[in-house]
């Protein structure tokens, strides 16, 4: 049997977007870990919130954080622990868009302009969770609060600076042309695991800036959306259940699957 290795989103997917319930899903991690199956945290949060879901879920993997633009990979036999940069440094991104919002009077706000207050308010997280929230690398999440035609203009202004917009569950979140696919191929092939195509890849995800992590995975799931914003992707599994319950339901599917469905990785030449 293939290697199978598990990639999934946090927020809507994994965990609820209103109660943020995780213990529910333990025994699934326990089963999981018993199996030698390892789980890969891969989310729009940043580093230091998914180190701490990553001890909430006792888990020792990787983790891949803000939309692929910086992973953890903990140490081997052979390599020292190390943190990996793919995307442009939030600062910049932080001074680039600012700079346009007082050029073209653009109306959005951003994680940089809020106060840990307001942070929490815009995002329901409690006083620890919204300061990890804040410690940002990579990406800018933010409120638009303008008309479509001038995002669009928007769009269009990031990309002169090789920057592009992903629509997450709550949030835009401002970011460098990289996505969640990359650090999954960076790790698969190049990193920690290192099997390529002897690997089988599931994925786990449920809003518009987890479709690239769903198409790069040979059984792609798709998680049910309360606010019925569905994604649509080839061969996806779709649950009928919403976060935690519909994560569980998909894992169980899959593990259920007889031997030989799992021993081929459908994914291109690496």
């Amino acid at each position: 049997m293939s290697k199978l290795i598990i990639f999934t989103d946090l927020d809507g997917t994994l965990l609820n977007h209103n109660t943020y319930d995780y213990e529910v899903v333990l025994p699934m991690f326990e089963r999981l870990k018993r199996l030698g199956i390892p789980v890969v945290l891969n989310s729009s949060k940043t580093l230091s919130e998914l180190e701490e879901w990553k001890s909430k879920l006792k888990l020792d993997t990787p983790v891949i954080a803000e939309n692929g633009g910086v992973m953890t990979v903990p140490a081997t036999s052979s390599q020292a622990a190390e943190k990996v940069l793919i995307g442009h440094p939030y600062k910049d991104i932080r001074s680039y868009i600012k700079h346009l919002r007082k050029r073209h009077d653009w109306q959005f706000e951003g994680f940089g302009d809020w106060t840990l207050s307001q942070v929490m308010n815009h995002t329901g997280l409690h006083h620890k969770e919204a300061l990890l929230a804040t410690e940002r690398e990579v990406t800018e999440p933010i409120l638009w609060q303008d008309s479509d035609e001038n995002l669009q203009r928007f769009k269009e202004a990031l990309a002169e600076e090789h920057l592009t917009l992903k629509k997450g569950g709550r949030f835009y979140h401002v970011m460098g042309k990289h996505d969640k696919a990359d650090a999954m191929h960076f790790l698969v092939n190049k990193e920690y695991f290192s099997c390529g195509r002897d690997c089988v890849v599931m994925a786990l995800g449920d809003s518009d800036n987890d479709i690239a992590m769903l198409n790069y995975a040979d059984i792609p799931i798709v998680i049910s959306n309360p606010a019925g914003k569905g994604i649509e992707i080839p061969s996806a599994i779709y649950t009928d259940a919403e976060a935690p319950h519909g994560w569980i339901e998909a894992v169980e599917a899959v593990l259920a699957k007889p031997e030989n469905e799992l021993t081929k990785s459908s994914r291109g030449s690496v």
